[in-house]
């Protein structure tokens, strides 16, 4: 399965548009014309804002993205620009009430319990992005401000402590599991959650799983506790 270098996310103002850190913008360009295409008439008539993150564009290729944009989606564009530090952190402390996230198909990835994975070695720091149609396994920590983004489940064999999307195309099948699991943000499918505000520090690693159950995120342990 091809890996997605562009991934669009509806919200509530427009468009967000999510780029492969490392892809070449010819790439990015030409998903970017699947995905508009794919979409079919789901953006005409729209008026979006429309903003991208994880890859860094120059003038002239955002200018070229904004060109492919206003022609071929429909759509009256009314802005397109990176979303800065402050956007980010904005949309991350003020989530949406539990289970009101609409979720945009547009990943086509509906395995669970098998399909295609990315590895991921290395810790992920604050800005940072992962993502794949399919699950992603991250050896090493996801620190606050990163972000891991998935169709299927989710695998971290470290700390989780950033925002983590599993089921990205809708499916409450998946799952999220980390050594360590205090994420700013944790999400599969539709359904969103967060930890409580006030959480006591955490001395030792406990292993947990979170899941869906009528529409509920759960999470429990899933190795006996070592200390």
């Amino acid at each position: 399965m091809e890996e997605s270098s562009v991934i669009f996310k509806g919200t509530v103002n427009g468009l967000t548009v999510i780029l492969k850190e490392d892809e070449v913008f010819g790439n990015i360009y030409t998903q970017m014309e699947k995905k508009i295409a794919l979409a079919g008439k789901f953006f005409k008539g729209a008026i979006l804002d429309v903003r991208y993150r994880g890859r860094s564009l120059s003038k002239d290729e955002e200018a070229k993205l904004l060109e492919l944009l206003t022609s071929k989606s429909g759509a009256k564009i009314k802005s397109f620009s990176r979303e800065t530090e402050q956007q980010v952190q904005a949309k991350e402390s003020k989530p949406k009430p539990l289970n009101k996230v609409e979720i945009k198909k547009f990943l086509f990835f509906k395995g669970i319990d098998e399909g295609v994975c990315r590895f991921h070695k290395g810790t992920l720091r604050s800005g940072q992005l992962v993502s794949f149609d399919g699950n992603i396994i991250v050896l090493g920590d996801v620190n606050p401000g990163a972000e891991v983004i998935a169709a299927g489940n989710v695998i971290v064999m470290g700390s989780l402590r950033g925002i983590v999307h599993a089921g990205a195309d809708g499916n409450k099948e998946a799952v999220v599991a980390a050594l360590n699991l205090q994420p700013t943000q944790l999400r599969i499918a539709d359904v969103i959650t967060r930890p409580p505000d006030e959480k006591e520090a955490v001395t030792t690693f406990i292993p947990e799983i979170a899941y869906i159950k009528d529409n509920t995120v759960y999470i429990e342990r899933y190795l006996p506790q070592h200390k």
